[in-house]
Formats: structure tokens, sequence, C-alpha cells
């Protein structure tokens, strides 16, 4: 994506309100690539909604600046997903912001109400969770604040 003009602050710099923003089309994406987007709610009626998040700003990102944003799963259990994302600067090739989410698995109802995943979900997030335990994470991951309490240690996932 490109920095839009409407992100842009009196600092001229993007405001601190657009890098959820940021992450919200690759989120979908990443989802819809592990079968837990659009297709698995049609069929299942359960989604996941986001109880907890946060932005660690590192650099700034300015007017025009191409950004990818990578997304990867530090852990998981049977209702929650801790998801990490990095905004980085695409033709400067610096990491711009760290953004993380905790969800919570839900049957949509009505009303929604929290529900483990189905085990063929969960192993298949398992599977793809331990691929991204393989790639290092950025030295920044060490601002991250803990997000919920998951069984494996949150200072584990980050190192």
């Amino acid at each position: 994506m490109t920095v839009p003009p409407e992100w842009i602050d009196d600092n001229r710099h993007v405001n601190a309100c657009y890098y959820l923003a940021a992450v919200k089309d690759p989120a979908i994406a990443a989802h819809n690539e592990w079968d837990y987007g659009i297709e698995f709610r049609a069929r299942s009626g359960q989604s996941n909604f986001v109880l907890e998040s946060q932005v660690v700003h590192i650099r700034e990102l300015l007017l025009g600046d191409r950004v990818v944003v990578t997304t990867r799963i530090l852990e998981l259990d049977d209702k929650r997903l801790h998801l990490l994302f990095e905004i980085i600067n695409e033709r400067e090739g610096y990491l711009a912001a760290l953004a993380q989410y905790l969800t919570i698995h839900v049957a949509l109802g009505p009303p929604p109400k929290s529900c483990a995943m189905p085990a063929d979900l969960r192993a298949r997030l398992e599977r793809i969770q331990a691929v991204h335990a393989q790639v290092p994470m950025p030295p920044e991951a060490g601002r991250l604040k803990r997000l919920g309490a998951l069984r494996r240690s949150f200072e584990e996932a980050v190192r």
C-alpha cells in the first residue's frame, strides 16, 4: 500500500491512529489464506474478534511511502490467537512499527459468544505458527507488552 494524504497529520507524518488501519487488509488477507476468514465464517458461523491491540512506533512514515505489512502467529490456544504485524517502509527497508492483536474465537450468535476453535482449524494454525516461529523476531519486539495470558510464555515467543 501507499500512505494516503488523509493519514498525514499536522506533524507531516502518519498519525498514530492509522497504524492499525495499515494492518487491517493484511490481517484479513492472512485470515483468508489460513482458511479462517470469509469462507470459514460463511460455512461455520464462527470468526474471531480483537480483544486487545498494541502499536509500537519505531520510525515515522510519510506521505507516499510504500508500506509492506507482514503477519505472523506468535501463539495460540483453544480460543485465542496472538498475532504480530511488522509495518515496513518498503523503499527504505526499515521497520516503522509493530502491531499486535490478541483475538478470541467466537460463535457469531446472536449474541456472539466465545468458544473453542474447531480442532482442524487449531491444528492448521499450529502448523502455520510453527513455520512463523522459525523467522527471527525483530529486536524491537522486546518493546511489546504481553497481551492476555496464553500457555507459552510471551517472553519466549518474542526472543
